[in-house]
């Protein structure tokens, strides 16, 4: 079995940026699991959609099965690679199996940070619309890191430098 390096975390704590910039130093591919998500989508339906429309014009349940099957998909590749998942990616149940078998680092930032980034594009699907926004992403924010520490032994802060978060990965990778 082929082991990669899985960066894990918040939506918008940093994990396609760092990803894509440790995969270069390290040469490695990167996997960006959303921008794959999409790629299959688009094929299967003939439509380009983001992961927030795919979502909303799919439903939860259905968004978490092409991202299951899309995250297998990429496990399955014969070489080591550098992959960005979601931020939900870990708390589907059937993707934990799949994940504990490789190395996952948790990234992440300040709360209000995340909070900020992700409020630039307007609420996420994945907020609930019964909720106001922060109450949404609280109560999320708890649940997932509950998850995220449990998965990983490994936590990286990226409220600094995308080379600051790098050099700490390559580190604890040594």
């Amino acid at each position: 079995m082929t082991k990669h390096i899985i960066l894990i975390g918040f939506k918008n704590a940093g994990k396609s940026a760092i990803g894509k910039e440790l995969a270069k130093q390290i040469g490695k591919k990167f996997f960006d699991l959303d921008e794959e998500m999409e790629k299959v989508y688009a094929a299967k339906n003939k439509i380009k959609m983001n992961c927030r429309q795919i979502m909303l014009k799919e439903g939860q349940q259905a968004f978490r099965s092409l991202e299951h099957g899309v995250l297998k998909g990429v496990l399955k590749k014969p070489f080591s690679s550098v992959i960005a998942l979601g931020g939900g990616t870990p708390i589907y149940e059937k993707n934990n199996s799949l994940l504990k078998k490789h190395s996952l680092i948790h990234i992440t930032a300040p709360r209000n940070i995340i909070y900020e980034r992700i409020m630039v594009n307007g609420r996420p699907a994945f907020f609930s619309p019964d909720e106001h926004p922060l109450t949404s992403f609280n109560r999320i924010w708890k649940e997932r890191q509950i998850v995220y520490n449990k998965l990983s032994k490994m936590k990286v802060d990226n409220s600094g430098s995308i080379k600051n978060a790098i050099g700490k990965i390559k580190s604890i990778l040594k």
